[in-house]
């Protein structure tokens, strides 16, 4: 996503005005569900969008794909393939395509997480204030040892209860936004908006150097430096929210599953 993979094999590309894009679309999507026999979702923007550096298509891995790379060559004889974090990005009329397969167990939280960026990306700030972290592939508790995520406990793929836990309206979501500044006041409404979390100085190393080159990111941030948005909510610590998990989402056992990892890693040491 960002429209800038090709860069990174000497491939240009250029943007594409919204009629222009649309109807690239409506040709592409029927050619990529026919090419890999699967369910394609193509991920959506807010309204007032003029123009786009790539188009985004996720499709469903239904076992059966083959070759992503080989097919994508064979459909649409690109001048190169970028893959980064399996996604396949590819030119196409001098349009960056990324195709992103994502697994049946994945398929509903992906959608919603790759949907009208970059939403996703900003409730996963709060979703950190409370211990977890939201992406893809829902909500999870990342288990860290001697500070080391070591692994992670999923906590639930319920894209309506996680919106809920995190302060966030779902089904103002999915209504979708007419602009990005729509989408920046969505997040800011959040019951638990902090606008600290966001600043890049208090963002881990990873997340700094992602995030310093999401130009939406950076325009999020833009917006509630120049509108002197200073919310700040009073967390309590991680640790503390651990019990709060396990009573919101009791489908996912997480409070003996947590033990379990603990015992674990303490019989480990021992």
């Amino acid at each position: 996503m960002g429209g800038k993979a090709l860069a990174h094999i000497g491939i240009e590309t250029r943007r594409y005005e919204t009629p222009e894009f649309l109807e690239t679309a409506k040709i592409l999507i029927p050619r990529v569900e026919k090419l890999f026999n699967t369910e394609v979702h193509f991920v959506t923007y807010f309204r007032d969008k003029l123009s786009h550096g790539d188009m985004d298509l996720l499709i469903l891995n239904n076992g059966q794909l083959g070759d992503v790379r080989e097919k994508i060559m064979s459909e649409f004889h690109p001048d190169g393939i970028y893959c980064n974090g399996g996604v396949f990005s590819f030119n196409y009329h001098d349009l960056q395509v990324d195709i992103i397969p994502q697994p049946t167990t994945d398929w509903e939280t992906a959608k919603c997480f790759f949907d009208m960026d970059p939403t996703g990306n900003l409730i996963g700030k709060t979703a950190h204030k409370f211990g977890l972290k939201y992406g893809f592939d829902g909500l999870k508790y990342p288990f860290r040892i001697d500070g080391k995520i070591t692994a992670d406990i999923t906590i639930s793929k319920d894209n309506a209860k996680i919106f809920e836990f995190l302060g966030y309206n779902y089904n103002e979501y999915l209504k979708g936004f007419d602009s990005k500044f729509e989408i920046f006041e969505y997040i800011i409404n959040g019951k638990y908006f902090d606008s600290s979390a966001f600043q890049m100085d208090n963002l881990n190393h990873i997340d700094r150097k992602r995030n310093a080159k999401r130009a939406t990111y950076q325009e999020f941030l833009q917006f509630i430096n120049i509108n002197q948005i200073k919310f700040a909510y009073n967390f309590k610590s991680k640790e503390e929210y651990i019990r709060d998990i396990d009573k919101f989402f009791p489908e996912a056992n997480f409070l003996a599953t947590l033990k379990d990892f603990r015992k674990k890693e303490k019989e480990r040491k021992i």
